[in-house]
């Protein structure tokens, strides 16, 4: 007991720091970087990139229940860290030798969806296993009354750091090593490097990690018996508030799905920047930085107000993005993402950033201390379900559609050795033969408008919780 009160120890800190960092770098280079490759790779697939979230969103829940789970029944989180990060790794540089197949499927749209969806899914399934099952467990397993502070701080912290280093390096690799021969040369080399990192990271782990001494295995009946016993809705539906809050945060993020999965191609391809991770990295450090006196907000008990608020700056936002950065959109510097002639995007950008990043803050607060004690690590699976499942399905089902009604049909060529979309009529004046060439769609500014609409929904469910909310706290 006095070594607990001491703290979790230097080695369990640098583990915690970087087994989390590396596993959002890894994440980021999904969520972030994969579609933005294969429209570089592949032509503008977006149904590949709607199947590929879904296919993701689908392996990474179940992998979360099944290994979490499995996690409980024999009493290790560092099996999962381990296997799962170095198969995690290994499949994070798979997805970048996709590339090689190029040549042989270019105009198979059915091998390549498989191919690249596959790839993904099951890169997800081992990072779920790894991160979701596996570490967010691990560090749970040590938090108590004398260092949940910190390292619930580091947990939250971790995700906005690995988002602005993923994107600021990221750029600076996939557009500093391309080159006229080998336009993929740097997505290749950064998903190489952040997969090799997530391998030593599960190899040094097992060397280096242990279990929490107070972990023991919890058996309740058969495997399957105990993992259905995730979807005990009965429980979760009795506690009216915290099911609202969790169709608030489900709702929201529906609206987030439709447009942050395509945000670089959006940026890079409709927008036309040559480099679009400035224009969204520098603009998320502001945000960070503006959400930080949030904080002291929530603690006074003000969560739903500044959740509403959040929710109400990131409707203004997209909203601002569809109508300024849209009407302004012939001025935009592409060339040079610090030019004052971007302020629009800076702008745009830091207001759905400052909306992400305070919403996360007062919903998670909101939702953990309504977790009952005895069932927390069933409400964790709950949330997944409606953080992660449904919103990753929903809301790339809504994009879809809205790209293909809003957009034009493009064809990826080659013009002074790069490779660009264009028009059917823009491709045959350039002498190309579009019936030899995949077609596809760029993300469409109208995104923004369904996120918009989606995301005031969110506000109804939230003024209803506000109100138990309040009640329960005697405001």
């Amino acid at each position: 007991m006095e070594t607990q009160k001491k703290g979790i120890g230097a080695l369990n800190w640098t583990l915690l720091l970087v087994i989390g960092f590396s596993a959002q770098i890894a994440w980021v280079i999904e969520n972030n970087w994969f579609a933005n490759f294969l429209y570089s790779d592949f032509g503008a697939q977006l149904g590949v990139v709607t199947a590929m979230t879904i296919c993701s969103a689908t392996a990474t829940t179940f992998s979360a229940l099944f290994f979490g789970t499995l996690s409980d029944r024999i009493g290790s989180r560092k099996r999962l860290i381990t296997w799962g990060s170095i198969l995690w790794g290994i499949f994070t540089i798979a997805f970048g030798m996709t590339h090689y197949l190029r040549d042989s499927i270019y105009n198979d749209v059915m091998l390549i969806g498989v191919t690249i969806v596959a790839a993904d899914t099951i890169m997800s399934f081992f990072g779920s296993m790894a991160n979701d099952a596996g570490y967010n467990a691990w560090y749970a397993d040590m938090m108590d009354d004398s260092n949940s502070g910190q390292i619930g701080a580091v947990a939250a912290t971790l995700p906005v750091l690995g988002t602005l280093v993923g994107t600021l390096v990221g750029g600076m690799i996939v557009n500093g090593l391309a080159t006229k021969e080998n336009p993929q040369a740097g997505y290749i080399a950064f998903f190489t490097i952040a997969g090799a990192v997530t391998i030593l990271v599960g190899i040094a782990s097992i060397f280096l990690l242990k279990d929490s001494p107070k972990l023991r295995p919890v058996k309740d009946g058969s495997f399957w018996h105990q993992f259905a016993s995730t979807f005990n809705f009965k429980r979760f539906v009795s506690n009216k508030e915290l099911a609202l809050v969790f169709l608030t945060l489900c709702i929201f993020f529906i609206g987030y799905n439709c447009y942050f999965i395509h945000i670089m191609n959006w940026m890079n391809y409709t927008l036309g920047f040559k480099d679009p991770s400035l224009i969204l990295g520098i603009p998320l450090v502001l945000a960070m930085l503006i959400s930080v006196p949030f904080i002291k907000v929530i603690n006074n008990k003000r969560v739903p107000d500044v959740a509403a608020f959040a929710t109400v700056l990131s409707i203004v936002g997209c909203l601002f993005i569809y109508f300024v950065v849209g009407a302004l959109k012939g001025s935009l510097d592409t060339e040079s993402a610090l030019s004052p002639a971007n302020w629009s995007c800076f702008v745009g950008i830091i207001l759905v950033g400052v909306g992400y990043v305070v919403f996360m803050q007062s919903m998670t607060v909101w939702m953990k201390r309504l977790y009952p004690e005895e069932h927390r690590g069933q409400f964790e699976g709950i949330r997944i379900l409606f953080f992660v499942f449904f919103p990753m399905i929903a809301g790339p089902l809504l994009a879809d559609p809205i790209c293909r009604l809003f957009g034009e049909k493009v064809y990826q060529v080659v013009d002074n050795g790069n490779l660009v979309f264009v028009t059917a009529q823009q491709a045959t004046e350039m002498g190309y033969d579009i019936s030899s060439i995949a077609e596809g769609y760029l993300p469409v500014n109208e995104l923004f408008i369904a996120a918009t609409v989606v995301t005031v929904l969110a506000l109804i469910p939230m003024s209803k919780a506000a109100k138990l909310y309040k009640a329960r706290n005697g405001r």
